[in-house]
Parts: C-alpha cells; structure tokens; sequence
C-alpha cells in the first residue's frame, strides 16, 4: 500500500502548534487569567464568540493572575509502550503543559500554590493585551513552582498533565471578532 496523507480531525492541521508557537511571538504580551473549574464546549463557542463576551467572562469568573513570561509555553507529549516479550503496544498518551507567568503579586503567588496543593480545576486564559488572540488551557489540575522576587512581584511555573486529546484542554483563538456577529 502506497503512503498517504494522514487524516486528523476536524478543525486540526499539522501546522497548529507551530503557527500558534508564531503567533504568541507577534504579539506583545498576553495578561493571564485564572479561573476555578472547567469550561464545556457551549461555553467556549458563546464566551470567545467577541472580545464583549471574553470581558464579560473575565470580569464575572476569572481572575488576573500576571503576564506570560518572554518563553511562556513547553509542551510534551510522550506515548507509553507496553513491552512483552514478543510485542510492544501502544498505551496511553501523556500531554506536559508548563506555563510561565510573571508579575504575580505574593497573595495571588499564595492562592495559586494552595490550589496546587488541593488539586483544584483551574482554567487559565491568556488573552492579548488588543484582545484578538487568546490561549485558553481548560479544567487542568496544576502544580505549581516559584522563582524569584523582583519588587515584590514573583515568577511562577504552572504545569499540568494530562491523558488523550489536547482538542478541548488546549485550545487556540484567533481574529477574535470586537462584537458577535462581526
């Protein structure tokens, strides 16, 4: 059988993660928000529908946390083999996702490690300061590892793994429209 194109879902391209790698780079800083628990997939279509209905969800659910740091973003994902003595299958897959946040205040540094330590769901949203782009990382529980104080202003590392699909755990909006419909 000859080689052919993989077929990947819909909605997905094998550039994704490099153009999402090459759009944070355009644009000049992303505030961070944080909020406790998990979106669904109507609430993702109705809150990223216009920069309106981002704000309105910001200011109601979420709190600012700080600003992605110059090299926010490290992701990996790594797929488990069974090994037998006469075959290797494939097992699950495992998704690391570390983000870097800077500017955190030493009560919000506090609040972020007390939800590590009671492995709360924390959706975390990064968005534009022109509100055209956002990242949204959804319902993950996270570690948490700080460095450094400047100010009074801490610089943390959250990461998270997970198991199977990123397609709503991590999910890249683009050309976010000012108003819906628009």
């Amino acid at each position: 059988m000859p080689v052919q194109k993989p077929t990947l879902p819909a909605g997905l391209s094998s550039g994704d993660l490099a153009d999402l790698l090459n759009q944070i780079g355009k644009v000049d800083v992303y505030n961070i928000y944080a909020g406790v628990g998990r979106l669904t997939s109507a609430e993702l279509d109705s809150i990223f529908a216009s920069q309106e209905t981002i704000n309105t969800e910001l200011e109601s659910n979420f709190e600012e946390i700080g600003e992605l740091s110059e090299k926010p973003f490290k992701a990996e994902s790594k797929s488990e083999k069974l090994k037998t003595r006469h075959y290797q299958l494939e097992g699950k897959r495992t998704n690391i996702v570390t983000v870097t946040i800077v500017g955190i205040s030493e009560e919000k540094k506090n609040w972020l490690e007390d939800q590590s330590a009671g492995m709360t769901q924390l959706t975390f949203i990064a968005l534009s300061k022109d509100k055209t782009q956002a990242i949204l990382i959804n319902g993950c529980r996270w570690t948490v590892d700080w460095s450094g104080e400047a100010d009074g202003l801490y610089t943390q590392e959250v990461t998270t793994e997970f198991i199977g699909k990123t397609s709503e755990k991590v999910v890249f909006f683009n050309q976010i429209p000012v108003t819906t419909g628009a």
